[in-house]
């Protein structure tokens, strides 16, 4: 059996996550939005641990998991802010999966 962890911390980063500093892809004005089939990432880990920054740990220990995608730069929208992207799964490439790791 599988030790239940309370993620209700987590309800805390929607205030350090704000639109002009981490903009959701409906606010960002290089996406300005996301289509249902497309995916939100990042450009690189080191983009991901930057939007998450003090968040990695919480995130890790609620279980959740980093997806690694090769997507030709034709198929991949840039946002404005942080890194952040936005691509359609059906054109990239699933390289690995993992495990979130808390990062210092």
């Amino acid at each position: 059996m599988s030790e239940l962890v309370d993620c209700t911390p987590l309800f805390d980063m929607a205030a350090t996550h704000a639109a002009v500093t981490h903009p959701a892809p409906f606010f960002d004005d290089d996406l300005r939005t996301i289509q249902v089939h497309e995916r939100c990432g990042f450009n690189s880990r080191e983009a991901l641990d930057c939007w998450f920054a003090g968040w990695t740990g919480p995130l890790s220990e609620c279980g959740f998991r980093v997806w690694v995608y090769e997507v030709p730069d034709g198929d991949v929208r840039v946002g404005a802010v942080g890194g952040q992207v936005v691509f359609d799964p059906a054109h990239a490439e699933l390289i690995e999966t993992h495990e979130l790791e808390a990062v210092a």
